[in-house]
């Protein structure tokens, strides 16, 4: 394979397949149809990573968002975290649970009810895509349990990690339950080798070689 560009559009098509998957068990499990879609998938630096993900956190999350994070290893190793913007999780949330408060509240209070809903959702669509790719490439991957925060004034330094990651992937996503559409974003952080696993895996794969 000649090039980044194709193996982006690779990995694009992997992540659908497990966003497509990750939406229809969603679906099912709080019985509304969804849809969720992942447009682009880019390969950056530690540093352009940085520089993207500040720009969805300053224009779309406004600095304040809900995130899921799950670290994966055995022969792949990475982090990836599930963020939206805080103040669109409660109408989310309740969307999912089929609840209407009495106000709609635009706050980051949240109670455990509204995390184990997000751990769930997170654990879900992470398992799904990195499931996905670990089969498509047939490189094992094991999980930790999700952890689940909300950061006010979040910057990019939470989710790229310069020290142990070179390397991230980053991909804007949309869920759209009944007509309600909320963006959200996920960012791998990836050693190296990892990556280079995984493309030369990809080159043999689509290459036949």
């Amino acid at each position: 394979m000649a090039d980044n560009i194709s193996r982006e559009d690779i990995l694009t098509e992997l992540f659908n397949v497990g966003v497509g998957q990750a939406a229809s068990t969603l679906s099912d499990i709080i019985d509304k149809r969804i849809g969720l879609t992942i447009p682009n998938v880019r390969i950056l630096d530690a540093a352009k990573g940085k520089i993207e993900l500040n720009k969805y956190l300053q224009n779309v999350a406004e600095g304040a968002v809900m995130v899921s994070s799950i670290s994966f290893n055995s022969q792949l190793e990475g982090k990836v975290s599930l963020l939206f913007p805080a103040d669109k999780m409660h109408h989310f949330i309740d969307l999912c649970l089929h609840e209407t408060r009495d106000e709609f509240e635009d706050s980051l209070e949240f109670t455990d009810i509204d995390f184990d809903t997000i751990k769930e959702i997170g654990n879900i669509v992470i398992n799904s895509i990195i499931g996905e790719l670990s089969n498509a490439v047939n490189i094992p991957v094991e999980y930790t349990l999700p952890d689940i925060d909300v950061l006010n004034d979040a910057n990019a330094e939470h989710f790229v990690d310069c020290e142990d990651y070179r390397l991230v992937l980053m991909m804007f996503l949309a869920f759209d339950i009944e007509g309600t559409e909320i963006g959200g974003a996920i960012v791998i952080n990836m050693t190296l080798n990892s990556l280079d696993d995984i493309l030369n895996k990809i080159d043999k794969l689509y290459n036949g070689r």
